[in-house]
């Protein structure tokens, strides 16, 4: 929903420098976006890392805007009766200062970041509680993300999926391996989702 991959991408390339790691740009969108592990860059201490991490991307995070179109789109699914559950990798408050700031608490019915799981994603722990906390139906539900990881947990939950991938991803997305995921549907625009 908000305009965040620069500021993880970035994030991530400076505590990687603040640590002493040299790294390429395709190696930070792997590691962050990506399977790339961070302790193949070097990072022994990955406790240490993420929080590190949680302490940079923090500011970032609480001014972070939607992207074009999420409002309105919420505004459509709320109008036509639909629920909306944000869920996401980041911790819960986090998040809900974000919804908060965005003024969208009138349009989103649960909030669940990986504070509120077990299991993260690519796991479909998330969705399923999502859809137990709104009663929502998996036949009739929409999962949109950016990531494989979204794409995954949409499949593993059994609902559908919709990738969002504009332009400016392709900094930090291989376009190949994200439009060859498997989502049900691919945008580059949240007015497309219908």
């Amino acid at each position: 929903m908000a305009d965040t991959l620069s500021d993880w991408f970035e994030t991530h390339k400076l505590v990687l420098q603040n640590n002493g790691i040299k790294a390429s740009d395709r190696e930070i969108s792997q590691e962050v976006f990506g399977k790339l592990d961070v302790k193949q860059l070097g990072i022994t201490d990955t406790e240490k890392f993420m929080e590190e991490i949680e302490t940079e991307i923090t500011p970032r995070m609480d001014r972070a805007k939607t992207n074009f179109g999420v409002i309105e789109l919420l505004k459509r699914i709320s109008a036509a009766g639909g629920k909306v559950a944000v869920v996401t990798d980041s911790r819960n408050k986090r998040l809900s200062k974000s919804v908060k700031n965005n003024d969208l608490e009138k349009y989103v019915d649960v909030v669940l970041g990986r504070d509120d799981v077990a299991n993260r994603k690519p796991d479909p722990e998330i969705i399923n509680k999502a859809l137990r906390l709104i009663g929502g139906n998996p036949r009739e539900t929409v999962m949109i993300g950016d990531s494989w990881r979204d794409v995954e947990a949409a499949r593993a939950a059994g609902v559908d999926s919709v990738l969002y991938f504009p332009n400016r991803y392709i900094k930090y997305y291989d376009p190949e391996d994200q439009l060859n995921l498997g989502a049900t549907r691919v945008i580059k625009d949240f007015e497309e989702v219908e």
